[in-house]
């Protein structure tokens, strides 16, 4: 082995209050200079309903930081050839911002918005690996990559998932409606009730309920589960209640306005009634973590807490520790 790779190993680090004071300084400074970028993308999603979640999404990441700050290396040391890889990234955000802008296919904001905050996130990843080096990122690692959120959809992910949506949950109406043995006569989306036609827009697809619910699934699954399987199956459950949701909607709306009112199509149950639905999908979807973390606890021990969960007691925990741990926690 030689003099330099063992003096790399044996290296000491440093204390982490001294490098998080210099990166909290740095992402200060990348942020003022894309100051343009994430002030348009600010005003942006303050007026579109789809990335209003956006404001929550940093909050969520320090809290998630500090229900573990327990467990932060007491000391680090900056990893900069790591970070060499999400530097590289956002200079080729960058870049294809310029290429694709001068091209003119970055037509809707959402397009032209997703690569200057791409890059800034990048940076900012960048930052935490050069000054808080790999041991701090492993401890860390799933609230520093819910920071993904922060983006954008560009308009060719929005309009996939809407248009997928759009048609799952007419087939899914179709097999509601012949469920309460309703007439009906269908035509792709559109649907001939006894009274009334419809058609499934592709406004219908409640695309921003199902974003938020597949955002919290993946806070959900960090905090009640251990298991990666467990986790996964709980995120991949949201598109099958999405489309059940939407189909609910549907259906309830349809038969509202046949056999109560005919009033109700153009009520704001119809029009401003998502978050309600909303709320009612939300009771299978606990019923679900529940029933995920009872299977993940006879798997791996009661014992066994998730990560955002303290081992002894079962809840988020953010008091440290007697004896904090090394580089990369305990």
């Amino acid at each position: 082995m030689s003099d330099t790779t063992r003096w790399r190993r044996s290296a000491p680090g440093v204390p982490l209050e001294r490098p998080l004071r210099w990166w909290v300084l740095y992402a200060v400074v990348l942020t003022a200079v894309f100051a343009n970028p994430l002030g348009e993308y600010a005003r942006f999603a303050w007026k579109t309903e789809l990335y209003s979640h956006v404001f929550l999404i940093p909050f969520i990441t320090l809290y998630l930081i500090w229900q573990r700050w327990g467990e932060r290396p007491a000391q680090v040391r900056g990893a900069p050839v790591l970070a060499v890889v999400p530097a590289m990234l956002g200079l080729a955000a960058l870049q294809a911002s310029r290429w694709l802008g001068t091209a003119g296919l970055l037509s809707e904001p959402c397009d032209r918005l997703v690569w200057p905050v791409a890059a800034w996130l990048c940076f900012l990843w960048a930052g935490i690996l050069g000054f808080l080096g790999s041991g701090f990122v492993r401890t860390y690692l799933f609230p520093l990559l819910f920071l993904v959120f922060v983006l954008p959809m560009p308009s060719m992910v929005r309009d996939g998932v809407e248009i997928f949506l759009q048609h799952a949950s007419a087939e899914a109406a179709a097999g509601m409606f012949w469920l309460t043995g309703t007439t009906l006569f269908r035509d792709g989306l559109v649907f001939q009730l006894p009274g009334l036609t419809i058609m499934v827009a592709q406004e219908c697809s409640g695309v921003r309920s199902t974003y938020v619910l597949f955002i919290v699934s993946w806070v959900a699954g960090y905090w009640f589960l251990r298991s990666y399987g467990l986790r996964a199956a709980l995120v991949a459950s949201v598109l099958p209640l999405a489309i059940l949701r939407n189909a609910f909607r549907i259906v309830t709306i349809s038969l509202l306005t046949i056999h109560v009112d005919p009033r109700i199509i153009d009520s704001p149950l119809h029009s401003q009634g998502g978050p309600i639905f909303f709320a009612l999908s939300l009771v299978p979807f606990l019923a679900l973590v529940w029933w995920l973390r009872r299977l993940d606890q006879r798997r791996v021990g009661p014992s066994a807490a998730p990560e955002g969960m303290s081992a002894s007691e079962g809840r988020p925990s953010g008091h440290p520790p007697d004896q904090p741990g090394g580089i990369g926690g305990r």
